[in-house]
């Protein structure tokens, strides 16, 4: 029984006033740890409120656009193979460009939008092609690699050499004229902005 109706049932018999002393009792043990539970509770939620406004003051909040974060996350998956390129390491290799291409497969639309494929992306699909055909010539480097490598580079040249047929000319064109990627990547934002300024206007 609650607190409240155990002492109004005071008055009534001395076996019924025991039962709800025994009853009242026990629920004051559990509301009153319940009770701190909630102090304690309260008291860790307002640490972090004061914590997390004290440092939102320190910082500013920077807006992204959609092909900011894109292109962001795509220069990630390009650093991770690029560093696995340096090493040989096929396996790494293989795993990180098959994401790169799901990524790219799900941010079609957004492509779609900014002119295609960004030149790094290009760039990166031209110095993988090099370094598979150069890893397979040299015959003496392939036996030293681990059995893991092997396959994943193997399985690399036939998944690799499909998938860049779709932009054969695109590659051909940065071959025959490499441009820089911050440098691309200025003009490309540039152009972006000239455009919405003009659209203001």
């Amino acid at each position: 029984m609650s607190k409240f109706w155990a002492q109004d049932s005071s008055s009534e018999s001395g076996s019924n006033s025991e039962s709800d002393s025994d009853s009242s009792s026990n629920s004051d043990s559990s509301a009153s740890s319940s009770n701190e539970k909630k102090a304690g509770d309260t008291n860790n939620a307002n640490r972090w409120v004061m914590d997390s406004d004290s440092s939102s003051d320190d910082e500013v909040r920077v807006v992204k656009s959609a092909k900011d974060k894109a292109w962001e996350n795509f220069q990630d998956q390009v650093t991770k193979i690029r560093n696995a390129m340096k090493i040989s390491a096929w396996n790494n290799i293989q795993t990180e460009f098959d994401t790169l291409v799901k990524m790219m497969s799900k941010a079609s639309s957004l492509l779609a939008a900014n002119n295609g494929h960004p030149k790094f992306y290009i760039k990166l699909l031209c110095d993988l092609d090099d370094q598979v055909t150069a890893s397979l010539k040299d015959k003496v480097a392939f036996k030293k690699l681990s059995a893991a490598n092997g396959r994943s580079l193997n399985r690399m040249k036939l998944a690799f050499r499909k998938y860049i047929k779709d932009f054969a000319e695109q590659m051909k064109e940065w071959r025959a004229n490499p441009v820089d990627d911050e440098e691309q990547d200025k003009d490309d934002s540039d152009s972006d902005s000239d455009s919405d300024s003009d659209s203001d206007s």
